[in-house]
C-alpha cells in the first residue's frame, strides 16, 4: 500500500502581509499530480488545515477544491485530524457522512481517538488522534492525573496498544514531540516549560506514526516517527528547508519504505546578504522568474534610510531587511545570539526565576520553585478549559 504523509498546510496564511493563496493552490495541485502519477492508495494529513480556527473563505474554498478532486473525482481514501490551528468542531462537521465516501475526517471522537481499516492488496489499521488538551483527555478517561500532553498521550496510545491487532498499524497524531526541531512559525501549545511535549517512546510499538505541528521535515526518535512538515515555507528560520511529504510503502505486513518527497514552490523563500549595491546589481541579472522570490535581506554596511523600499525595486516581494556586520558576525553579537537562543528555551519558571533575580537579588529556594511551577500550570489549565 503506497501511502502518502502529509501536514501543516495552513490554508489562509499570509506571510509579512502577503497572501498565500496562490502559493498553496500551486503547492497543492502538484500534490495531485504526485498522487496520480504515483499512484497514492492512501492520503494522511496530520492536521492544521487551515491556519486559523475560523478559515476565510479562499482557504475554505482551496480546500473544498483539493476534496473534491481526490475524493470525487480519484477516489482516493484519505484520513485527515484536526490540528492546534483548527476547529475541532468545524472540520469535525458532515465526518460521518463522509465517511461513506472514504473520508474520515476526525475533530472530536468519543475515547480521544479514531479507528479506520483500509484494506488493498495490504490490510493496514490506523488510529486518529485529532489535537485536544489534556483536559479534554482527562474527561475521557477519568483521571485526575492526567494534566500534561505526554500523560495524555501515554493513556490514549495506551489505550489503542490495548485492542491493536497482528496487522500494519499508523497513528496520525499532531503534537509536540520531545526532540523535535522548531521554527519561529509554529504556535506553542502551551507555554509552561516542556508541559506541551510528549515523548517519542509513546510511538515506538507502531508501525509508523504520521506527525503534524512542526514545520520541519524530520524523524524524531526513530525513522518511523515523522513529522512531513509544512506545505510551504512560513519563517524566515525555514529558508534553508526543503518542503514536500512523505512517501511511505507497506508490503507483506512490513513498512518497506519511507522516504521525503521535494516538491518545489511557485515562490521561493530566500535570504540573501551582502551590501546593498551589491544585492540590487545582483538582482539585476537574475531571470524575472528568480526575482520573484519571497527574499528577506541581511544588508552590510551603513544603515540607509528605507532600505526595504530600495529593495522592492528589484525585489517584489521582499519581507523585511536588516543590517548586519559584513562577512561573520561579531563576537559580541554571536554572544548575544546564543544568549537569545538560550533565552528562548527556557520555562515560564526559569524566565521569573531570573526576573526575580535581575530586580530583586531574590534567589527562590526548591519549595517555592515548586510552588511557582504549580501556580503556572494551574494558570494555563485554566486557559485551556476556559
Amino acid at each position: 500500500m503506497k501511502i502518502l504523509h502529509t501536514s501543516d498546510w495552513h490554508l489562509g496564511r499570509t506571510l509579512h502581509g502577503y497572501s498565500l493563496i496562490e502559493d498553496q493552490s500551486y503547492m497543492l495541485e502538484q500534490m495531485i499530480n504526485y498522487i496520480q502519477a504515483e499512484q497514492i492508495e492512501l492520503l494522511i494529513i496530520a492536521g492544521d488545515i487551515y491556519d486559523k480556527a475560523l478559515p476565510n473563505e479562499e482557504a475554505v474554498g482551496l480546500f473544498n477544491a483539493f476534496i473534491s478532486k481526490i475524493i470525487g473525482e480519484m477516489a482516493l481514501p484519505t484520513v485527515i485530524i484536526a490540528g492546534n490551528h483548527d476547529s475541532n468542531t468545524r472540520l469535525h462537521f458532515g465526518s460521518e457522512l463522509f465517511a461513506s465516501k472514504h473520508l474520515y475526517i476526525i475533530g472530536e471522537c468519543e475515547k480521544g481517538y479514531y479507528k479506520v481499516t483500509l484494506t488493498t492488496d495490504e490490510q493496514v489499521d490506523l488510529y486518529l488522534i485529532p489535537y485536544m488538551e489534556p483536559a479534554k483527555v482527562r474527561e475521557i478517561a477519568g483521571d485526575e492525573m492526567i494534566k500534561r500532553h505526554d500523560e495524555a498521550m501515554r493513556y490514549l496510545t495506551g489505550e489503542i496498544l490495548k485492542e491493536k491487532g497482528a496487522v500494519p498499524t499508523i497513528l496520525v497524531v499532531h503534537a509536540f514531540v520531545a526532540g523535535g526541531d522548531l521554527s519561529d512559525s509554529e504556535r506553542r501549545l502551551c507555554a509552561v516549560g516542556t508541559a506541551e511535549m510528549v515523548g517519542a517512546d509513546c510511538f515506538a510499538p507502531f508501525t509508523y506514526t504520521a506527525l503534524g505541528h512542526l514545520h520541519k521535515p524530520q524523524q524524531v526518535g526513530a525513522n518511523h516517527i515523522r513529522y512531513s512538515g509544512s506545505l510551504l515555507k512560513y519563517s524566515v528560520s525555514e529558508a534553508n528547508q526543503k518542503k514536500g511529504m512523505v512517501l511511505l510503502n507497506v508490503q507483506n505486513g512490513l513498512l518497506e519504505q519511507v522516504e521525503e518527497v521535494t516538491l518545489p514552490p511557485k515562490r521561493d523563500l530566500k535570504v540573501i546578504q551582502g551590501p546593498l549595491e551589491s544585492l540590487i546589481k545582483i538582482a539585476a541579472e537574475l531571470p524575472e522568474e528568480s526575482r520573484q522570490d519571497y527574499v528577506y535581506a541581511k544588508v552590510e554596511g551603513k544603515p540607509v534610510e528605507d532600505v526595504v523600499g530600495v529593495l522592492r525595486q528589484v525585489y517584489p516581494f521582499i519581507l523585511g531587511a536588516e543590517f548586519v556586520v559584513a562577512n561573520a558576525k561579531s563576537k559580541e553579537a554571536v554572544e548575544r545570539q546564543s544568549d537569545f537562543e538560550a533565552q528562548k528555551k527556557k520555562s515560564l519558571t526559569e524566565l521569573f526565576i531570573d526576573f526575580m533575580g535581575y530586580v530583586g537579588e531574590v534567589d527562590l529556594n526548591e519549595e517555592e520553585i515548586t510552588y511557582m511551577n504549580q501556580v503556572i500550570q494551574e494558570i494555563e489549565e485554566g486557559k485551556n478549559e476556559a
